[in-house]
């Protein structure tokens, strides 16, 4: 049964629709993925559809007394008030309403002589509580222990102040009490966001055991993959819907692509036949001074006009951009030896007596869970002062931080490029081209850039520089898949030694051929992907260092 129907929906902000006439439904169960580029709409459609937006036409319909809950992307305000305790617990609203009511009834029923009224509470009493226990009402807190253990969330926070946590934290509690709530539709905008890959596979199993119906938007590909079994994607402010996970919908999407290329092609050879025959025939009217011919030639030329307003347009191809990094020389065969590393961040342990060993032209992705001190294991790597931590000899490297700033704010694009380059305008404007930066982009601010623009911009930059070694923090965070798949395609080409931090597993099994893992205060290696160390992850953990 349909629990939700989405029909001929628009939605403009002033600037021309960026929604038109979208239309689509959703099965009770059913997952479905909801993609696009980074200004499709697809955080308007949800907040539409959870009657935060208003569109300007269509209809939304959901099944009468369907309860829908809706996690928005990014930091969540701190307009909540009140105790994580109680912000969590009124989940439970229904059931602790039916609680109280119990409560009611057995007082009553302590002090009804009467034996008609007693027998009357009795059955109202009986039955409430079989509803009661149905809904897991005597399971509150079983619930509550499940949900924060999958999410592993600090019991301390729950004394707190919801409104003195951090963006992480209210993002976690925020998404803790709505799938404590469960209701029949659940909208979920960007749900793996500050959540490390522990959280991502317990959600993920979540996802795929829940009874309702969801709605997802991720940049997460893995993620998708794993959890639903429709995508709805948003382009030019239109739906397409394809069957089967993520991966699914890529292969569909390349298939229709190259179908639509080939029916352009036959097109556009019967529309230069078709110009040809008519240019044929004027030259022969004019040799024959027959008017027949141009009488032909006019029939031919109105089934062309016909046939050109029904014709279907170029179909866009991805561009390849010449992306090559320069070298700076092989270095020595051991780019960072770590011997029993102890690492601290103030009195908190993240490392003891540690070891692992990064060898030259290894694509190494650290991974573990938040807080375990993969960032703070960068920076050391990053300032060669530690003993315990020898970076080999004459190796040139180059960091990206997960936080991107810019000093001076104000400063275009491609002055700021300029000035970190030393290259001249004409040779700049021909590199930011290449990273997708075309005419009036490059007179942007570069404080007004997107995370996707800001990553792509500092990356043009890196590939100026002669490195040999190239460290990343978290450079998927906050950009879309297209974005993604350029930096995949960029970082495959670089043939020095690659580190990065990611929790983001697509990411990781594209570049990866070596994983470190953060855990129980030590350092794990595996050969291979994330796959590869996913499927090998216990047997190693079980073997004492």
């Amino acid at each position: 049964m349909i629990i939700l129907d989405v029909n001929k929906v628009s939605k403009s902000f002033g600037f021309g629709n960026i929604l038109n006439e979208v239309s689509f439904s959703i099965n009770e169960g059913e997952k479905l993925g909801l993609v696009g580029n980074n200004g499709t709409g697809k955080s308007t459609l949800l907040k539409i559809i959870a009657h935060i937006e208003k569109q300007d036409n269509g209809t939304i319909s959901i099944k009468k007394d369907a309860k829908v809950e809706y996690l928005e992307q990014g930091d969540i305000a701190d307009s909540k008030s009140g105790l994580c305790r109680d912000i969590l617990y009124s989940a439970f609203e229904n059931l602790n309403e039916m609680e109280l009511a119990l409560k009611n009834y057995e007082s009553k029923m302590s002090s009804v002589l009467d034996s008609n009224e007693l027998n009357s509470i009795i059955e109202k009493y009986s039955n409430l509580l079989e509803k009661f226990t149905r809904l897991g009402g005597y399971e509150k807190d079983l619930q509550l222990d499940i949900v924060l253990n999958g999410l592993n969330i600090d019991r301390n926070l729950l004394n707190r102040e919801f409104s003195s946590l951090s963006g992480g934290e209210r993002t976690l509690i925020n998404l803790a009490k709505i799938l404590l709530s469960k209701p029949d539709l659940l909208l979920l905008d960007e749900p793996t966001n500050h959540l490390d890959i522990t959280r991502i596979e317990w959600l993920e199993k979540f996802i795929r055991e829940y009874k309702g119906s969801v709605i997802i938007v991720s940049h997460d590909r893995f993620f998708l993959d794993k959890t639903i079994q429709k995508v709805i994607e948003l382009e030019s402010g239109k739906t397409k819907i394809y069957y089967g996970n993520y991966t699914d919908f890529v292969i569909q999407k390349e298939n229709e692509e190259v179908k639509e290329f080939q029916i352009y092609k036959v097109q556009q050879r019967k529309f230069d036949e078709m110009e040809k025959a008519i240019k044929r025939l004027k030259e022969w009217g004019k040799m024959a001074d027959n008017p027949t011919f141009f009488r032909r030639a006019k029939a031919i030329q109105s089934n062309l006009d016909r046939l050109r307003e029904n014709a279907i347009e170029k179909p866009k191809e991805k561009t390849e951009y010449p992306i090559n990094f320069k070298s700076y020389g092989r270095g020595s065969n051991e780019v960072v030896k770590i011997k029993n590393l102890s690492l601290y961040a103030g009195n908190k342990k993240l490392l003891e007596n540690s070891n692992c060993l990064i060898l030259n032209g290894e694509k190494v992705a650290i991974i573990g869970d938040n807080g375990t001190g993969k960032s703070t294991l960068i920076n050391e790597i990053i300032s060669n002062s530690n003993p315990s931590i020898v970076v080999g000899s004459n190796q040139k490297i180059a960091y990206l931080s997960q936080i991107i700033e810019f000093v001076d704010k104000k400063q275009s694009l491609l002055e700021y490029f300029i000035y970190e380059t030393g290259l001249e305008e004409v040779i700049s404007r021909s590199v930011l081209y290449n990273f997708q930066f075309f005419k009036k982009d490059v007179s942007k601010r570069v404080g007004a850039l997107s995370g996707g623009e800001k990553l792509r911009l500092k990356l043009a930059i890196l590939l100026q520089k002669e490195i040999n070694l190239l460290i990343l923090d978290e450079p998927t965070n906050h950009i879309d898949i297209e974005t993604r798949e350029v930096l995949e395609d960029t970082l495959s080409k670089f043939k020095g030694t690659l580190i990065f931090v990611s929790h983001d597993r697509y990411f990781i099994n594209k570049l990866a051929n070596k994983i470190i893992e953060f855990h129980n205060h030590k350092l794990y290696s595996f050969q291979g992907d994330y796959d590869d160390y996913f499927n090998t992850r216990d047997k190693i953990h079980s073997i004492k260092l």
